[in-house]
């Protein structure tokens, strides 16, 4: 196995696994973005939600809520600092096709969100502690970052691994890092929960959609 840190091409070999992603992701946010402009039912358990998390975290130790203001900086600064490497190698190394995913995958989603969050142009919940953000809050842009993120190094990572255990070790890891930017987000108020699953659900769709479409166009070519 090459040490060259690159993408393994498993997506290209089963591209329906890309198409679901697609199809889950993109159903799940548009299902979430309905809901947000009729004022749903499952959009009203939004506040109810908030408040309660509010409640907790103004009696929470300051320590606990230094753990969840890390999320925030877990879920957009450690973010653009591991794309940053990870650009930087890519181009010393000529991976063009993992640049891509990157550039289009991370760069690409954020300009994506841009254009969502204005367009639905939700309030964020009033009650903020830690970090204040004013900026539109449907979809989450830390959880989408997130699934992009974690989802690509696992992607990456996971077929390295030298036994099944650590495979494991490796998703588990990516998963609880998703977990962990998304509960803080809610915890702090930074968001609503269907702000979180939003930005899942739409970070799956457009990884489906991205990583897919390199692994078939041009990681193929190599083999």
């Amino acid at each position: 196995m090459s040490c060259e840190f690159r993408a393994p091409g498993w997506l290209a070999r089963h591209l329906l696994v890309g198409l679901l992603m697609i199809i889950i992701g993109g159903s799940v946010f548009g299902l979430l973005a309905v809901e947000l402009k009729t004022n749903g039912p499952l959009i009203s358990h939004d506040v109810p939600l908030a408040s309660q998390l509010h409640g907790m975290a103004t009696h929470a130790p300051a320590s606990f809520i230094e753990i969840m203001t890390f999320g925030f900086f877990l879920g957009k600064e450690m973010i653009e600092l591991t794309g940053f490497v990870l650009v930087v190698y890519f181009l010393y190394k000529h991976l063009w096709p993992e640049l891509g995913m990157v550039l289009l995958g991370w760069s690409g989603g954020a300009l994506l969100w841009i254009f969502v969050t204005r367009y639905f142009n939700r309030v964020r919940p009033e009650a903020q502690i830690g970090i204040v953000v004013h900026e539109p809050s449907f979809p989450s842009g830390h959880t989408m970052q997130a699934m992009l993120c974690f989802g690509m190094l696992a992607y990456f990572i996971i077929p390295r691994m030298p036994s099944l255990f650590w495979k494991w070790v490796i998703a588990v890891a990516a998963v609880a890092a998703m977990l962990f930017i998304g509960f803080s987000r809610l915890y702090e108020g930074g968001h609503y929960l269907t702000d979180v699953l939003a930005g899942y659900a739409l970070g799956m769709a457009w990884a489906g959609l991205i990583y897919t479409a390199m692994d078939a166009f041009v990681i193929r070519r190599r083999v």
